[in-house]
């Protein structure tokens, strides 16, 4: 390089700036590094919110704690049985003369269902008649003498006691007659006869049978926990495959008084009306059986979690939530019956769970509507959202 014929490089002043070139590089590179040692500024605070300030609170929709009765269904297999039934036999052997019913007729007390032949024992009891006309004939001839000494007095006496003598036999003539016939001992429906006019029967044989069916008798084994439950007035429902869809209402009875040592059951029995006549003596039926048990604080199914340590809720106290650990009792359709530390009126969490934490700051954006109780028979209504009046 020349300048007006000179060599520039050969100037002492611009070996000297070339020399200076690389260390101002170097310089201008260092300058643009942090210090490995310098500490990282912490970010700027949020606007409006002061160095340290606590976490920002969760947004939950809650539901009310409420109480509510556990009530189980008890299903057990019964045996249904006429209030009263009767299986008659005849007192004496004979031959039987006539059936004077049909098969499922309704009879009224005393009406004769059977007659043996007593053709005998007819005239027994004209002979006794015959007897005691005699006899009392006697004694009042006797006693327009007495006191008079024409008759002596133990003829007199002898005479009295033919005639009570022939009382008696009387008496045992129409028995005899009697025991040929056999008649209803209550009202009732009477079953198929145990035997045709002509065939000769003895006293084991049971000619007919008379069941009161007004109301049925249901006979089912308790399982003695539930023993305690149970009493007398307490309301049941049975039903039998032959009516699907029908519920026949009954109460219970009586209790025995004992339990089975082999079983560890206790028999019950239950009367059930049968009103239009449709059960039958001997038919099975399923009983439903309700059990009222203590009072339960009750959450909505959705309030209920679970991990490794059991069931909890969580529940919102002082704006902040509280895990409590809970037992569920019974699950019903849209709640569930729960033991723990929970106290009707409080509010429990039901959506926006996953975000919360013990005594994280809670903001309540809703209510769930709490369904109907199982106290009350109305229709249990939805869970939806409602405003929140304190927001």
């Amino acid at each position: 390089m020349t300048e007006g014929g000179r060599d520039v490089w050969r100037r002492p002043r611009v070996w000297a700036f070339l020399a200076l070139l690389p260390m101002v590089a170097l310089g201008l590179l260092l300058a643009g590094r942090p210090a490995v040692t310098a500490q990282e500024t912490p970010p700027p605070a949020a606007p409006g919110r002061p160095k340290g300030a606590a976490a920002a609170a969760a947004p939950v929709l809650v539901a009310v704690v409420d109480e509510a009765q556990e009530q189980r269904t008890l299903t057990l297999s019964g045996s249904a049985r006429a209030t009263r039934s009767a299986q008659l036999m005849p007192a004496v052997a004979g031959e039987v003369a006539s059936v004077n019913f049909r098969p499922g007729q309704a009879v009224r007390a005393g009406q004769v269902l059977v007659q043996l032949v007593d053709r005998s024992q007819r005239l027994a009891l004209q002979l006794a008649e015959v007897r005691l006309a005699q006899a009392k004939q006697l004694l009042a001839r006797y006693e327009t003498t007495r006191g008079s000494g024409a008759v002596p007095a133990h003829l007199i006496d002898e005479a009295e006691s033919d005639l009570r003598l022939a009382e008696i036999e009387l008496a045992q003539a129409r028995e005899a007659v009697a025991e040929r016939v056999l008649r209803a001992p209550f009202a009732g429906v009477v079953g198929l006869p145990g035997a045709e006019p002509g065939e000769r029967v003895g006293t084991d044989t049971v000619l007919v049978t008379v069941d009161d069916r007004r109301s049925l008798q249901v006979e089912f084994e308790l399982p003695e926990v539930y023993l305690p439950r149970v009493q007398p007035g307490t309301v049941l429902q049975a039903r039998n495959p032959g009516f699907p869809g029908r519920v026949f209402e009954g109460r219970v009875l009586m209790v025995d008084s004992r339990v089975d040592p082999v079983t560890r059951s206790v028999r019950v029995r239950a009367d059930v009306p049968n009103r239009d006549d449709a059960l039958r003596p001997g038919m099975s039926l399923q009983v439903s059986l309700p059990l009222p048990g203590r009072r339960y604080t009750r959450v909505p199914e959705l309030a209920l979690q679970r991990d490794r340590g059991g069931a909890y809720v969580w529940v919102v106290r002082d704006e902040r939530a509280v895990r409590v650990p809970v037992l569920p009792v019974l699950r019903e359709a849209e709640h569930v019956l729960v033991d723990g530390a929970l106290r009707v009126g409080e509010k429990v969490v039901v959506e926006g769970q996953h975000s919360l934490r013990d005594g994280l700051p809670v903001v309540v954006i809703g209510q769930a509507t709490a369904p109907a109780t199982s106290d009350d028979p109305g229709a249990r209504a939805a869970a939806r959202p409602t405003a929140n009046a304190d927001r």
